[in-house]
């Protein structure tokens, strides 16, 4: 079933007429040069880009994502380009960050329930492999490739039902990508609809399904992966 779908999606001066659809447990490969407009639409799509027109579709059902969290709370989560600036607090601890993405999971009347954090952020840690000393260790104090895992731990516990993901490898290690692959498998299996942004041609081809590919804010090609190319690309 399509999970997730815009419609004429357009921002003047970053992209226009973007159109695409993603079924759940399926990864939409997003290819494209610095530039193209790739990340701006993820942008838009959370509700963090001014003056967009265009129409927004969760199984179905119109959404408004006025900001990100409007997005949130209609089943969006968003794995930045960026994840030192945007996507963690680096002088707080893994619990911190993870916790304060699912406060509504481990709170009630505002008041956290220290048993719930614990137990959260202790199956993060485990079920993402993160290396480290354990809740309290402060994320600026953690390899690259364990810094994304607790953004996806963040994120992936919200329990999305469609999760963007923007160059979710640059910068980690080659361990820790092969990580984030096996954790990509993991939430196709759940049945989120999956929206990868990247550069590396070899990354969308591997990993995507199907793959849209945009040039000065337009998609100019649509194919499924299996039939990609560097070529084609």
């Amino acid at each position: 079933d399509v999970a997730f779908e815009v419609k004429n999606l357009n921002c003047p001066g970053a992209f226009e007429n973007v159109s695409f659809d993603v079924r759940a447990g399926e990864v939409l490969g997003v290819s494209g040069l610095m530039g193209a407009g790739r990340t701006e639409i993820m942008q838009a799509i959370f509700g963090n880009m001014p003056h967009v027109t265009g129409q927004i579709f969760l199984d179905g059902k119109e959404i408004k994502n006025k900001n990100p969290q409007q997005a949130i709370e209609n089943g969006i989560g968003f794995i930045t380009e960026d994840r030192k600036v945007e996507g963690l607090m680096l002088e707080e601890s893994i619990m911190k960050n993870i916790s304060l993405a699912n406060l509504g999971k481990i709170s009630k009347n505002g008041v956290i329930n220290k048993k719930k954090e614990q137990e959260l952020v202790n199956q993060g840690i485990e079920e993402l492999k993160i290396r480290c000393f354990g809740p309290q260790h402060e994320c600026d104090n953690l390899s690259g490739g364990n810094q994304q895992k607790v953004v996806f731990a963040k994120w992936i516990y919200t329990n999305p039902k469609v999760l963007i993901l923007d160059e979710p490898t640059r910068g980690v290690d080659i361990g820790a990508i092969e990580s984030i692959r096996t954790i990509l498998q993991d939430v196709k299996k759940k049945g989120l609809g999956v929206l990868l942004v990247s550069a590396d041609l070899e990354e969308i081809m591997s990993l995507s399904d199907r793959i849209v590919v945009m040039y000065e804010g337009r998609i100019t090609g649509r194919m499924m992966a299996e039939e990609a190319d560097e070529e084609k690309l």
